[in-house]
């Protein structure tokens, strides 16, 4: 079906989770600017429609993959051929073989391509580049309290007497919340910001906690340590909705201010004032992103402190607290199965066959699998196609090379995207994919007020012959013919998602704003049956779920493999540690070649204290080589060119991921010249308990001048 083109321009930027509302300026059916409050990402989204190195049609490789040789196919032929190989890969080797992935979670196309493919395809392997972003941070919670807390909630900065970000540099990650939180502290409410970098929050900051990368859990514990002993935690909360507050109590005992202080690099006095303020200012909210819970090996130990610090001060699901996202509208309404993911599995038969099935049963609710297995997979046979819908996953994934070789040794490889990426240069077919002004969509926000869900239709026709990533996919499920057709269209997918609302895509659309509101109310724990979705029914401190998959059902520190305790010997010749930073102009791998994006950030840039660097002879601007312990990739470095930062942290340095450079040859275009996953190896770990990544960040390197 034929989609119809919006009357009023308005649409939803999705280049970052912040899903800011804009107006396109369309003239004779051009999109030829954007009226909106928005970053650099939103305002160039014409120039990546228009952009001439943009793929608009389908494309077939003809020569060995990685020679850069295609030949422009129609749609018939594309959806007929690979359907086919689909087939046959099934019928060879199992419909569990098949992998498909996606990128960042802020696309949702993305995501809910592949939900679809699961179905059509029969595939338990699906996999989402947040596994190294939210999925800590969401299994921790939901082993807390049955739902997530301290990534993506709904806050309600205006209402919140102190905000506390965790490893959250919102001003480049989520600009609109960035906003609302100036806001409110130019109204009065409190500011701790916890990060080894002056990031602009920090100014603003009534605390600020220069903490050294990687020993978050040190200092939530601590700050649990004094909460308890002083008596400052929500007595009323914690008696009547909390379990394993006394075991928790015995557990911190040892875990002082005093212990955290030398592992932390922070005074005993910025510890104890951190967690009284905290306490002591209700309601507060807690905000934390990847700097702290996530691509670590400590990642869902660090964000089960942090949701014991909001269950313990009763901030959970309270105005200006920390309320879930699972008790807005999602859980609820038009999200109801899509959440719970049980409908949008494959089947039974073939979900046993999950990577990860029995090792990561979280990552099994989820129904995400394990990304190492399926890397691993490429070159032992496990892995025999893979479907990748807007994911660089060469650049984005750990051990880009294994990542890159692999690809080729696949019999097939599916890739829709904007541009010929590293990974689509080893893809058999690469399909040119929709932007979000072309696309018909349903999706949540993460500003204020979020309870709504909101439609928007395309507001211009897609260029050339582009497509929407949810079309492609069914149209082979349905060339395939392997049973149930579950959607005939995406219109179809989109009134799917929302029958529990009795309303059709169509019908929303022509609703005031296009949207739906629903009415928010809090502490909807005491009102539901059990209060929360763990097995107790209650907050859990001690964790019954992770105690029976076991793991640590308290939070625990443990020290990183290579930190200066752990491993004194590699920091003697690797005295840094490096972090990972957020640029304001790119989202993930994204954008490299949008010149307004890639003229703010023309190079990839390390930040350095000037005290070590000048030791090492490096001034501001020179190029440099870093190089990390790793044994497979020992002899391997990586480029940057250094900025001086004096406010940094002088034991750390920092640098953006996903690096490439659409301008150099194909087919690598440099992806292993600066990114710090070509230096990783996905081949051994140790891996995060609850979810399986390996460490990419807070890792050991040594820095010389190039």
């Amino acid at each position: 079906m034929e989609s119809k083109i919006s009357p009023d321009g308005k649409f939803l930027c999705l280049r970052c989770h912040q899903k800011c509302h804009l107006t396109g300026q369309v003239s004779d059916g051009k999109l030829v600017g954007i009226e909106g409050a928005t970053c650099i990402k939103g305002r160039t989204i014409p120039d990546l429609v228009y952009h001439p190195d943009r793929v608009l049609y389908p494309q077939k490789r003809v020569g060995e993959k990685g020679s850069g040789k295609w030949e422009r196919i129609s749609w018939e032929q594309a959806i007929e051929e690979i359907a086919a190989k689909m087939n046959e890969v099934t019928d060879k080797y199992g419909s569990e073989t098949i992998y498909l992935s996606t990128g960042s979670g802020q696309k949702q196309i993305g995501n809910q391509a592949c939900e679809i493919g699961k179905k059509f395809f029969d595939t338990p392997q699906t996999h989402w580049g947040r596994y190294t972003c939210i999925i800590p941070q969401a299994t921790a919670d939901f082993g807390t309290a049955g739902e997530t807390l301290a990534y993506e909630y709904c806050a309600e900065y205006s209402k919140s007497k102190l905000i506390m970000l965790w490893g959250a540099n919102v001003d480049l990650t989520c600009p609109a919340q960035a906003r609302d939180i100036r806001e409110a502290v130019r109204g009065g409410t409190k500011l701790i910001v916890v990060d080894p970098r002056a990031i602009p929050m920090a100014k603003k900051a009534n605390l600020w906690l220069k903490i050294k990368p990687g020993t978050d859990t040190a200092l939530g514990l601590g700050m649990i340590n004094v909460i308890i002993n002083e008596e400052l935690y929500d007595k009323d909360f914690v008696k009547n909705w909390t379990v394993g507050f006394e075991r928790l109590k015995a557990h911190v005992q040892e875990f002082t201010p005093a212990w955290a202080a030398p592992i932390t690099d922070l005074s005993e006095a910025d510890i104890i004032a951190a967690a009284r303020l905290y306490a002591k200012t209700p309601p507060a909210t807690l905000y934390a992103r990847t700097g702290a819970a996530a691509q670590q090996i400590n990642s869902s130990q660090n964000a089960r402190t942090m949701a014991c610090l909001i269950g313990l001060c009763g901030n959970v699901d309270v105005p200006g607290g920390n309320i879930p996202y699972l008790r807005t509208f999602n859980a609820k309404y038009f999200y109801h199965s899509y959440t719970t993911r049980m409908s949008l599995r494959a089947s039974p038969n073939k979900e046993n066959k999950f990577f990860g099935f029995g090792k990561y049963p979280m990552m099994h609710m989820i129904s995400m699998c394990d990304m190492p297995t399926c890397i691993r997979g490429m070159h032992d046979g496990r892995t025999r196609a893979a479907w990748i819908v807007a994911n660089n996953l060469v650049v984005s994934d750990q051990d880009s090379r294994m990542v890159f070789e692999g690809l080729k040794k696949l019999k097939l490889v599916v890739v829709s995207d904007y541009f010929m990426t590293p990974t689509a240069e080893v893809a058999d077919y690469v399909l040119p994919a929709c932007s979000y002004a072309e696309i018909d969509n349903i999706v949540g926000t993460f500003q204020e007020p979020y309870d709504y869900a909101i439609a928007h239709r395309k507001i211009i026709e897609p260029q050339g012959e582009c497509w929407d990533d949810r079309k492609m996919v069914i149209e082979v499920g349905k060339k395939m013919g392997r049973g149930e057709v579950f959607w005939e269209d995406v219109e179809d997918w989109l009134d799917w998602r929302l029958k529990y609302l009795g309303k059709t895509f169509d019908e929303m659309c022509n609703m005031p704003d296009h949207k739906i509101d629903f009415p928010r109310s809090y502490r909807r724990y005491e009102k539901s049956v059990p209060g929360f979705g763990t097995p107790s029914g209650k907050f859990e401190f001690y964790s019954e779920i992770l105690d029976v998959i076991g793991t640590e059902p308290l939070p625990t520190f443990r020290e990183n493999p290579e930190s200066p305790v752990s491993s004194p010997e590699i920091f003697k010749e690797y005295p840094f540690i490096y972090m990972q930073v957020r640029l304001a102009g790119f989202q993930h791998t994204e954008g490299r070649q949008i010149e307004r994006q890639r003229k703010m950030h023309p190079d990839p840039i390390l930040e350095m204290h000037p005290d070590p660097a000048g030791k090492l002879g490096i001034s501001d601007g020179d190029w440099v080589k870093l190089q990390i312990a790793e044994q497979k990739y020992k002899d391997k470095h990586i480029s940057f060119r250094v900025k001086l930062v004096d406010t940094m942290h002088p034991e750390t340095v920092g640098a953006a991921h996903g690096w490439w450079f659409p301008e150099k040859p194909a087919p690598e275009h440099g992806a292993f010249d600066s990114n710090i996953n070509a230096l990783l190896s996905m081949e051994h770990g140790p891996y995060e308990p609850l979810v399986g990544n390996i460490q990419q960040r807070a890792i050991a390197c040594k820095v010389t001048k190039a």
